[in-house]
């Protein structure tokens, strides 16, 4: 993570991962329960954020999963369309 003192804002692009993430997970849950995947997503990009990192950072916690568990290389290609960051 960086070494960022203060929390990085966050603008509409890390709304439209948290909408993308969610609409690719919508049919999962967590393991063991009824808990929606996002829950886990969300939880990691918290973590990112609390710990300093940049918003680019917290979009991939919300999308970490996306490619192995919802469509490898086009969801790739559709993550690196939507998302680009710099």
């Amino acid at each position: 993570m960086s070494e960022q003192t203060s929390t990085p804002k966050l603008t509409d692009l890390f709304s439209h991962a948290l909408v993308y993430a969610e609409r690719k997970h919508h049919s999962q849950a967590r393991k063991g329960g009824d808990i929606p995947y996002v829950g886990h997503l969300l939880s990691v990009a918290a973590l990112v954020i609390n710990d300093g990192g940049s918003e680019a950072q917290a979009i991939a916690a919300l999308l970490h999963d996306a490619v192995e568990d919802q469509g490898g290389p086009p969801t790739l290609d559709e993550i690196r369309t939507k998302f680009v960051l710099v």
